[in-house]
């Protein structure tokens, strides 16, 4: 698949997701550099994760490698995009009533500083006070 349509996949996949620009442009990248050639695993386990948000809301973090990402306010989520050729990390904001905000997605790599949660921890609340802006126009 080539990233003109791996990004229309996207488009259509997001088209009603509330997302950080951001993020779009990490989950963009992603698809360029480390997804190429994988585009079509990565989309369909990313609409598989979405649809788990949506089945699940909050509860999201019991299963599939999902989890609560701690020192923050219980309501931001690492959600596991994994198949043998990629580790992505989407990281969410789950409100109570299940809506959500995807606002940052990376590459793990284990045992790489350059990709450690730490750097991506401290956008979020930024990310979510962008997206409660926008909302609010």
């Amino acid at each position: 698949m080539n990233n003109k349509d791996a990004f229309k996949l996207l488009k259509n996949m997001l088209g009603d997701v509330d997302i950080h620009t951001d993020c779009l442009k990490e989950i963009a990248d992603l698809l360029k550099k480390d997804l190429k050639g994988k585009e079509q695993q990565f989309l369909n386990v990313l609409s598989a994760q979405l649809n788990n948000i949506k089945q699940f809301g909050v509860k999201v973090s019991d299963i599939d490698g999902n989890e609560i990402l701690r020192g923050l306010d219980g309501h931001y989520y690492s959600m596991h995009l994994k198949k043998t050729q990629f580790n992505i990390r989407l990281l969410v904001y789950i409100f109570d009533d299940g809506s959500y905000y995807l606002l940052s997605a990376f590459y793990e790599r284990s045992g790489k500083n350059a990709t450690s949660y730490s750097k991506y921890i401290k956008l979020l609340p930024g990310r979510l006070e962008d997206m409660e802006e926008l909302e609010n126009e």
